[in-house]
């Protein structure tokens, strides 16, 4: 499974996930989370991974990633070091849960479908 990570995520997390997951940092110039979106669609990604959970709460970002054909995930925490380590230790659930979601909310110990099924 690809999915692209917003730059505001440590780099180290591309090298810390398992060989099933293709982890990749957004290695641009400054862009907005729509722009971010759209790119992950025109890299072949599954979703893209923001930090923080307003992100999935923006209609506009959601029907911009319905175009793109990706999913949001929001990654709930308090600095992008815990964010990284919550993306590492649910991989195998964001992966479940993403078959048939297409907004995820990624917790401490859980990830939370928020609806928008795909």
């Amino acid at each position: 499974m690809r999915l692209l990570y917003d730059a505001v995520l440590p780099n180290s997390l591309s090298q810390e996930a398992p060989a099933n997951f293709e982890l990749d940092r957004w290695d641009g110039e400054a862009v907005s989370d729509a722009e971010l979106v759209r790119a992950s669609g025109e890299r072949g990604c599954r979703g893209v991974i923001l930090w923080g959970r307003d992100s999935l709460q923006q209609a506009d970002l959601q029907e911009t990633a319905q175009e793109a054909g990706v999913a949001l995930v929001a990654v709930e925490a308090d600095n992008p070091i815990d964010a990284k380590n919550r993306i590492l230790k649910n991989l195998s659930a964001l992966h479940r849960t993403l078959e048939d979601n297409d907004r995820l909310l990624v917790l401490a110990n859980e990830v939370r479908p928020l609806g928008g099924g795909g």
